[in-house]
């Protein structure tokens, strides 16, 4: 297993920290996952053989919903139920991404585009479903993938925290076509995640993020489990390696 170059000696690598208090979280993931070891103060939903269960839902609203749409609503929802509705911030890499192909091949083959495939296809659908679908007239912000990775969302939650006193962050993933994970590195399962957060020093598990530019000399394997991995672990430390920087973070209770 190669090991993480060590930073140029002349100077050390630029440090900055976020801090949230973590009231809720949860996760839901296409395939079964044993959830008696997971982080405390949240919870995973049931695969329920593949497809995340919105019966919260009309009818009509959920033949509508992608089965990306659908685990990010899903905990979503359940954060709301927990927490009531706020503001929120949802990130993913690269979004409905089986929508868009399909769109492309037929554009390439002379077919017309379909105004409704369209619209469930740009990056902010998924947001905008369940802003609607939930009655919410509160602001969210949709993100996609960057330099940061799925950390980018905390950054933005962060700068949210200073007008608001909690927020809503959902991350959703599924994998690639074939087309792109030739080149692309994705998810292998479709699973989405969703957390509220709070200013830290309040009474909940206190969530602490260090971002640390460059490549640092660290001891562990490079390929250690990233932060969705670790929920369902209940290992409450790690990092993950960005493009250009790294991010270690941390679970303590209150």
């Amino acid at each position: 297993m190669q090991s993480l170059p060590a930073p140029a000696p002349e100077s050390a690598a630029p440090e900055s920290q976020l801090r949230f208090s973590l009231n809720y979280w949860c996760l839901w993931q296409s395939e079964p996952h044993a959830a008696e070891h997971c982080w405390p103060g949240g919870e995973v939903l049931p695969s329920h053989r593949g497809c995340a269960d919105v019966g919260f839902l009309p009818m009509m609203q959920r033949r509508r919903l992608s089965p990306l749409a659908r685990a990010a609503c899903a905990v979503a929802w359940r954060c709301r139920q927990q927490d009531g509705d706020m503001p929120s911030v949802f990130f993913s890499s690269h979004g409905e991404s089986q929508y868009y192909l399909e769109m492309l091949t037929g554009i390439a083959d002379g077919e017309s585009l379909s105004p409704s495939r369209f619209s469930l296809s740009v990056h902010n659908a998924v947001a905008g479903q369940y802003s609607i679908h939930g009655g919410s007239f509160l602001p969210y912000v949709a993100l996609a993938g960057g330099t940061e990775g799925m950390f980018g969302a905390f950054v933005e939650a962060a700068g949210l925290l200073l007008e608001t006193p909690k927020v809503l962050v959902v991350w959703y993933e599924q994998p690639l076509p074939k087309a792109y994970s030739a080149y692309l590195p994705c998810s292998e399962t479709t699973w989405a995640l969703a957390m509220v957060l709070s200013l830290a020093g309040e009474p909940s598990r206190q969530l602490r993020l260090t971002r640390r530019s460059g490549l640092d000399q660290i001891e562990t394997q490079a390929d250690s489990p990233d932060l969705v991995r670790a929920i369902l672990n209940g290992r409450r430390n790690g990092y993950s390696q960005q493009n250009g920087s790294i991010w270690h973070w941390s679970l303590n209770d209150a």
